[in-house]
C-alpha cells in the first residue's frame, strides 16, 4: 500500500526511471557467486581472486577500526558484462553553472541521474541536449544502494571494482561502506567528500604506508587540490561572466580556449604531472557542476578534523551523532562546523 501511494505522487518519466533502475538493481543480485566460492574456483582469474580477498580483509578493518557491527555487504561477487556498473548523467542551463537536482520520494533530490543501461543514459543525454541544456555524462565503477532498509538485498563486489589498483580499491570500499552508516538525506556534497575525505586518511593506516609513501601522497594529494582549485576558480569566474553577459552565446567556449585550458596546462606542466586529466574530454557547464558536487566541501571537512584534534574514529562518530541531531534545512557542513571554526 505504502509503494502504491508513493507511486501516485511520481511523474510517468521517473516512474520508468525507478522502474528500469529497480529492474537493474535487482539483475545486479542474479547468478551472483559467494565469496568463498569464488576464491576458490580455479576458474576465476588470480588476479581478481587477490582482489576480492583485499576487499574482505579492507571490509573486516572498517568495521572493527569504527567498532560497528559487521553487514553482509561485499559477501558476493557480481561479474558483469560491461566495464562500468553505470553511467552518470548531470545535466545543468545553458547560462549557469548548476546541476538541476531530480527530487525522488523517501531518498530525497539528486543532481544527477545513474543509469545501469549506457543505452539509457545515452537516451536522457540526448535528450537534455535538445531540450537545451549542457550535459555531462561518465562511466561509473562502484556502485552503493546506502545499504537502505527498504532494499532487500545487500551489495555485492562488481567485476567493475577490478578497474581499480589496490590502494584506490581500498579507498573506494571505505567510500562506500562510510556510505552504509552514514548518508544526509539531500546534501550529496558534503556525503561524497565526507565519505572521500574518511576512506582517504583510512586507507593510509590500512596499508600502514613508511613515510616515503605518506610524502607521495601527500604530494599527491597538494597536486590536486592545486588542480582542484583552479577548475573551481574557473567555475566562478565563469559565472560571474554568465551573469555579466547574459545574452552572449560565445561565454563558454572564448573562456575555455582563453583561460581554462592555456591555465590548466601550465599548471600541470609547472607540477610536472604526467597525465593532466582535465585536458582530456570536454567541459561544459554540467561537468563544472559535477566536479563542485564532488570536490567542493572536502578540504572544510580537513580543517574541522585538525581543529578537533580527534582520532579520525572519534571524528566519524561525531559527525554521526551531529547528523543525528540535524533537523533543520541549513547546509550541514555549516550546521556541523558552528562553534568549531
Amino acid at each position: 500500500m505504502k509503494l502504491f501511494l508513493i507511486l501516485l505522487f511520481v511523474s510517468c518519466s521517473k516512474l520508468s526511471y525507478i522502474v528500469e533502475q529497480g529492474v537493474g538493481q535487482v539483475s545486479l543480485e542474479y547468478n551472483d557467486i559467494d565469496v568463498e566460492n569464488f576464491l576458490h574456483n580455479p576458474k576465476y582469474d588470480q588476479k581478481f581472486q587477490d582482489k576480492v580477498l583485499l576487499i574482505q580483509k579492507a571490509k573486516q578493518y572498517f568495521y572493527e577500526y569504527f567498532e560497528l557491527k559487521p553487514s553482509d555487504i561485499y559477501d558476493e561477487v557480481k561479474l558483469l558484462d560491461q566495464e562500468a556498473v553505470t553511467f552518470l548523467v548531470i545535466h545543468s542551463p545553458q547560462n549557469e553553472i548548476r546541476a538541476i537536482k531530480t527530487s525522488f520520494p523517501i531518498v530525497g533530490s539528486f543532481p544527477y541521474l545513474g543509469f545501469f543501461s549506457k543505452h539509457s543514459a545515452l537516451a536522457y543525454k540526448t535528450e537534455k541536449e535538445q531540450e537545451g541544456f549542457h550535459v555531462y555524462m561518465r562511466p561509473v565503477f562502484a556502485y552503493s544502494t546506502l545499504n537502505h532498509p527498504l532494499w532487500p538485498f545487500d551489495d555485492n563486489i562488481l567485476s567493475s571494482f577490478f578497474h581499480y589498483n589496490d590502494h584506490q580499491l581500498v579507498e573506494l570500499i571505505f567510500h562506500e561502506l562510510v556510505h552504509t552508516v552514514f548518508f544526509v538525506k539531500n546534501d550529496m556534497s558534503f556525503n561524497e567528500n565526507f565519505a572521500q575525505f574518511l576512506a582517504r586518511e583510512l586507507v593510509v593506516e590500512f596499508f600502514k604506508y613508511e613515510q616515503k609513501k605518506k610524502s607521495e601522497l601527500e604530494e599527491l594529494k597538494r597536486n590536486n587540490m592545486l588542480i582542484s582549485n583552479l577548475i573551481i576558480k574557473s567555475a566562478k569566474e565563469l559565472t560571474v561572466l554568465y551573469q555579466q553577459n547574459q545574452s552572449e552565446p560565445n561565454i563558454l567556449k572564448v573562456y575555455l580556449e582563453n583561460n581554462f585550458y592555456p591555465q590548466m596546462k601550465n599548471l600541470c606542466l609547472k607540477l610536472k604531472v604526467k597525465s593532466c586529466w582535465p585536458l582530456r574530454g570536454e567541459w561544459n557547464n554540467a561537468r563544472f557542476a559535477a566536479f563542485g558536487t564532488y570536490e567542493k566541501k572536502q578540504d572544510k571537512i580537513e580543517e574541522l578534523f585538525l581543529k578537533k584534534k580527534m582520532s579520525l574514529k572519534n571524528f566519524f562518530l561525531f559527525v554521526i551523532d551531529k547528523e543525528q541531531k540535524f533537523k533543520s534545512s541549513e547546509d550541514f557542513l555549516m550546521f556541523l562546523t558552528k562553534g568549531s571554526v
